[in-house]
């Protein structure tokens, strides 16, 4: 997402004007509901009976109900937490996948914000001032439950959500999580390293930046660097006419002179601010500080700085924006020093990072700068070599700090007012996502031992990093129990806790390229000549005015019955619906079952690949316009398997002419859960023991939060309370 001079406008008037917040409510009431992401409950009940897990142990049996929780179909967070956040099945909140395609031109797009072309604009001064479009919006199509609790007069505080960027204005205070970016509007953040190793090069890519780099050592004591950080693109800088340079070196083939005017175009739009690196006492006793504008981040070797800020000149320098990072001293000789993604300040956020706006700095008062993007605990940085084992162990453990630091500040909120907390942590999902392959021989990604020394539970190896993580969000239950204890004696009355997950966990060894399946079925049908897919994935290519060109791309669409786009889905290319469809409704159904029976007997190793393949209007309910964009099948894939991201993406890798289409997964990304629902079932926990009515969906839960405030609950909601 691009920040333009219009957003920087409407942000600016925001400002000026009066903002609505849950503060001011108060409620007898007081519910807790703890969402860990990830959290598995065979896991769970494993590390509880292996003595891990005190706090935990002491709420199971004391009386809870523990059961496991029907997570969505498909599994995977953006859709899990919006049957949450609405209380509705994606048949009618419109979230299908991470991933969504765009039926105007096969292209991938976010399923979680939905955005507005550009329309009129004014050209002046070189840049292109946005008079109309360019609006960004949540895509979930039902309104969330603080929404409607909120203004039902319940007090609703929601400390991170996955999947609620960018924020509805609401009466109660929000803040958003997972698909909330950067400044410059990387979904996942855009980290740096500055290294001098010398078995590495530079290399940029739309999450990493890695910058080969000399010191200046010519004063032994003191060694020097000077570079620069990025801010977001300056994209109302007028570029038109490079732009018709490089369509017209494409038209000529030049493939050269294109990606060299590409670059000047990057250039051209490219914001940076510059930053000095000093190194002291560098062969004794080394400190790094980082100099930016005249204020200091310091760390000492190994450590983490403090937040500092920084601020990057848009509109040629005309308005400034600012923005916070951080900084880890990796190593002085070789130097190496590596940054966080730059987050928006809080203080002065350049689009609305919470509700109400104060928000923010109001957090940011109590603990200080924070992440705000979602997936802040590196994942990528990880799974591109940016850091080591012990770095992205380290960043997620100052995630986590942060967020119990966060749950007390909420904790404090509804001690004063009452009402609903949320509060969400990440962390234990990443590090099963990424550090599954060093606690199981049998994956196909393997890595040096090694062993983390960081608190809590210092000296365990990188094979017991998932049993660390579990503990350590014991840890914050425990802390959470005591506070609520607390609270109790003092207003006299019980508060609920529930604690609840999205879904579970299970190994990824082997990933199947879908699109090349498809095509070595006679799916997918490639132009002759081609073998897999370029730049463009399966999307045709777009004009000066970026509208599809008929007939472009790799592939032969007029030949076509079926692609996949996303890490669940195939979807059928249909008459009316696909930009250049030709599969009827009359002809839709025995596709359907042919591609279903092919599935269904697909098998690696002796193993199904498959243990459901379901129609999307089996297991999704709703309006027709929303349930209609849904991937017309649904892919259940066995434990062990999964959709390769280049497939996810949209991408034909060219397997399928040596008929391969399943392949190792040898990566650090090396557990998942986007596989059959049943396989990888969530966790719920209710403090209260009560029994459940139904077994748990998490759409019940949500229906029970207004059941719990005695509130009706809205009648197109899917879910019923438990009790």
């Amino acid at each position: 997402m691009k920040l333009s001079l219009k957003l920087a406008a409407l942000v600016a008037l925001s400002l000026l004007l009066p903002a609505c917040g849950g503060g001011e409510k108060q409620s007898d009431t007081r519910v807790v509901v703890f969402g860990v992401d990830g959290l598995d409950p065979e896991m769970l009940q494993e590390r509880i009976d292996r003595g891990m897990m005190p706090n935990f142990k002491k709420l199971v049996e004391s009386g809870a109900n523990f059961q496991s929780l029907q997570t969505s179909w498909p599994p995977q967070s953006p859709v899990a937490w919006s049957n949450f956040i609405s209380g509705t099945n994606p048949g009618k909140h419109g979230l299908y996948d991470f991933i969504h395609v765009d039926r105007k031109t096969y292209g991938i797009g976010s399923s979680m914000i939905e955005s507005d072309p550009v329309g009129m604009e004014l050209t002046l001064f070189g840049f292109d001032i946005p008079l109309t479009g360019g609006d960004v919006r949540s895509s979930r199509k039902a309104p969330a439950f603080w929404e409607s609790m909120s203004a039902d007069g319940v007090p609703v505080f929601v400390h991170r959500m996955p999947a609620s960027y960018p924020l509805v204005e609401s009466d109660a205070v929000v803040f958003p999580d997972m698909g909330t970016p950067d400044l410059t509007g990387a979904a996942s953040g855009v980290s740096y390293l500055w290294t001098e190793d010398s078995a590495k090069s530079s290399k940029t890519t739309d999450s990493t930046r890695m910058e080969k780099v000399k010191l200046n050592r010519r004063r032994p004591e003191l060694w020097k660097l000077a570079t620069k950080m990025y801010g977001p693109d300056d994209t109302p800088v007028n570029v038109d006419g490079l732009k018709a340079e490089q369509r017209a070196a494409e038209e000529a083939h030049d493939n050269t002179r294109a990606n060299q005017v590409a670059v000047e175009i990057k250039k051209a739009q490219e914001v940076s601010t510059p930053i000095t690196f000093l190194i002291d006492d560098p062969e004794g006793t080394p400190m790094l500080a980082v100099e930016i504008e005249g204020a200091y981040a310091v760390a000492g070797l190994g450590e983490w700085s403090n937040w500092v800020k920084i601020e990057f000149g848009m509109l040629g320098g005309l308005m400034p924006i600012s923005g916070y990072t951080r900084f880890r001293f990796m190593s002085a000789e070789p130097f190496e020093v590596y940054a966080v993604p730059v987050q928006y300040d809080p203080y002065s956020p350049a689009s609305p990072i919470s509700s109400p706006d104060e928000a923010a700095a109001d957090l940011a008062d109590a603990i200080g700068p924070y992440f705000v993007q979602g997936f802040a605990d590196a994942y990528k940085s990880y799974k591109s070599e940016i850091l080591d084992t012990d770095g992205f162990i380290d960043e997620s453990d100052m995630v986590v700090r942060e967020r119990t630091k966060m749950m007390h500040y909420g904790l404090d909120q509804i001690d004063e007012a009452g009402g609903l907390l949320f509060l969400y942590t990440g962390s234990l999902d990443m590090r099963c996502h990424m550090l599954w392959h060093a606690t199981d021989d049998a994956h196909p990604h393997q890595e040096a031992p090694g062993t983390y020394h960081g608190k809590p539970f210092d000296g365990m190896t990188f094979e017991q990093q998932i049993d660390r993580i579990y503990m350590q969000v014991d840890v914050m239950l425990g802390e959470m129990v005591a506070r609520i204890d607390e609270m109790e004696a003092e207003h006299g009355s019980p508060i609920e806790l529930i604690v609840m997950s999205d879904h579970g966990f299970a190994p990824f060894y082997r990933k199947m390229h879908v699109n090349d399946w498809l095509v070595k079925e006679g799916y997918l049908v490639m132009k002759e000549g081609k073998t897999e897919t370029g730049a463009h994935g399966l999307g045709l290519e777009l004009d000066e005015n970026d509208q599809p060109i008929p007939g472009s791309g790799d592939i032969d669409w007029s030949k076509s019955t079926a692609y996949c786009i996303g890490f669940n889905g195939i979807i059928l290319n249909r008459v009316d619906r696909e930009p250049e469809g030709i599969v009827t409704d009359a002809q839709a159904d025995a596709l359907l079952d042919e591609i279903t029976s092919k599935l269904v007997a697909l098998s690696d190793g002796g193993q199904p690949v498959f243990t459901n393949v379901k129609r999307a209007t089996e297991v999704f309910h709703g309006p027709e316009d929303i349930v209609s964009l849904a991937p017309d099948l649904q892919l259940g894939f066995n434990v062990g398997f999964g959709a390769s991201d280049e497939c996810a993406a949209g991408g034909v890798v060219g397997t399928w002419e040596q008929g391969e289409f399943i392949v190792d997964n040898d990566s650090r990304w090396s557990g998942s859960h986007l596989m059959d629902p049943e396989l990888v079932r969530g966790t719920i926990i209710a403090e209260s023991g009560k029994p459940f009515s139904k077994d748990p969906a998490l759409e019940d839960i949500t229906a029970t939060l207004y059941s719990l405030f005695g509130l009706s609950v809205p009648e197109d909601m899917d879910g019923e309370p438990l009790y």
